[in-house]
């Protein structure tokens, strides 16, 4: 067994591993998984397989963090550039034995404090869940492993997962995962979501006050509000577009419409060597669908929203898996399910036949209820003077608080949802294919700040 800092991070290496590897934020765990291959066997084939591909390779030294390639820091006992949670931690065997002192376990190569209370997945690694307040590996859905002692005889826990030792022997190029991938990812947001309908709930309820003709008329005496809306409510359906009454559906479960966003991104991976890498995400589709309908757009086209990137990441393989660590989305996340709610709003005209196809929220509220007519038939039915001027008047300020109070809503939700961090791993299929890729992400701001999952599947390209 020897030890040697290589890459992002620090590397523990034994004979036949393939060099077992760590990474992540500082305080994280970094455990790690395999890709569930028998013993010995590359996952579906090795791509870019070279003799002593577990070679290390020759990395950059460093005095000071300043001397490394963010977000790597400088482990100065060693001199080498690694992920922040090797930066003070102590290297061990993650095959065949701890090295590490009292009270700590060796989880993916570095000494680690057993797991502490977690709020979020971001005090997680990838690979684990912030599981009723503990971060607990994630094992093809299934709780795992932390200590050998956990797996069934004749297995060993790597990386939270029990397998055979032999499982870590894949020969590969040390460098195959450099390059552009494209990630087409589900994103289960709603998981993370905290208070966010009760805005929009409101305006669908006031909504539906407006077409059962129960809106306030200023100048008509108190005792005859009864009578008028008895007069409404029998002529107002007449005087209402049909697509009103999905509008007020989709207000009304509008957390079905941000429940999975699908996210099309290029990874630009950068190797480090020996199966060490940094890379940075720019997303390049996100998309969205509710009852059939979907709308999806570059995020450079959603009006101020511009290009969506994040910050840089390391990420390291280790047994045929990728690991992704954490990294922020930036822009404020929070526009584009403000777009996704308007999109898919006006949208609802434009399946309708014999229906205006709308394309701003102001001009399809404005014929939510044809306000002169209805006020003609209404007037026609009293003998009150000047109800049609009354009832005129209302209908239309009514109608322009219930846009103000939507477009309002939806501004909260760009300008409150401020915050996304997403970490990952999958399977290497091979030199050009990654599967059955899992995100633990967390949505914060005002209507976040809890955790949501993902999926994902990934290829190479130019």
């Amino acid at each position: 067994m020897r030890y040697a800092f290589v890459g992002a991070t620090l590397l523990v290496m034994t004979v036949g591993c393939g060099g077992g590897m760590v990474g992540g934020e500082e305080g994280e765990w970094s455990p790690s998984s395999p890709a569930g291959t028998e013993p010995g066997q590359p996952p579906g084939g090795t791509g870019g397989n070279t003799p002593g591909g577990n070679t290390p390779a020759t990395l950059p030294g460093c005095q000071t963090d300043a001397d490394c390639q963010a977000p790597m820091v400088c482990n100065t006992a060693a001199g080498k550039c690694v992920p922040p949670a090797a930066k003070n931690n102590g290297p061990c065997d993650p095959i065949e034995g701890s090295d590490c002192p009292v009270g700590q376990l060796c989880i993916s190569g570095v000494c680690m404090p057993p797991p502490g209370g977690c709020v979020t997945n971001d005090e997680c690694p990838a690979g684990f869940l912030c599981v009723s307040g503990v971060c607990k590996p994630d094992s093809n859905g299934q709780l795992g492993c932390l200590t050998d002692t956990n797996c069934p005889s004749g297995q060993i826990c790597i990386n939270g997962d029990c397998k055979p030792k032999g499982v870590c022997n894949i020969p590969h190029a040390p460098d195959r995962m450099k390059g552009n991938w494209k990630l087409d990812s589900m994103l289960h947001v709603r998981d993370g979501l905290k208070g966010f309908t009760k805005g929009l709930l409101s305006v669908a309820t006031t909504m539906q006050s407006i077409i059962d003709g129960k809106f306030s008329i200023k100048g008509v005496p108190g005792f005859l509000t009864a009578v008028i809306g008895g007069l409404l409510q029998g002529l107002i359906q007449q005087y209402v577009p049909p697509w009103g009454t999905q509008v007020i559906k989709l207000l009304a479960t509008v957390d079905d419409v941000i429940d999975d966003t699908r996210v099309v991104s290029i990874e630009t991976i950068q190797p480090l060597g020996n199966d060490m890498y940094t890379g940075s995400s720019t997303w390049e589709l996100v998309e969205f669908e509710y009852q059939g309908v979907k709308v999806s757009t570059p995020p450079q086209n959603i009006p101020g929203l511009g290009q969506v990137t994040t910050t840089s990441y390391s990420a390291r393989e280790v047994c045929g898996v990728f690991f992704i660590d954490k990294h922020k989305v930036k822009n404020a996340i929070g526009q584009i399910y403000r777009w996704a709610i308007e999109a898919l709003i006006t949208g609802i005209s434009c399946s309708m036949k014999d229906v205006p196809c709308y394309t701003t929220l102001n001009a399809m509220f404005n014929d939510l209820i044809d306000c002169p007519k209805l006020a003609s038939a209404v007037a026609g039915q009293s003998s009150l003077p000047g109800l049609d001027v009354a009832l005129l008047t209302a209908c239309q300020s009514q109608k322009q608080a219930l846009v103000q109070l939507l477009i309002d809503e939806l501004n909260n939700l760009a300008v409150n949802m401020t915050y996304m961090s997403l970490k990952a791993k999958a399977d290497i299929l091979n030199a050009n294919s990654m599967v059955n890729g899992k995100w633990y992400g967390v949505l914060g701001g005002t209507y976040g700040n809890g955790n949501f999952e993902g999926t994902f599947t990934g290829v190479r390209v130019p």
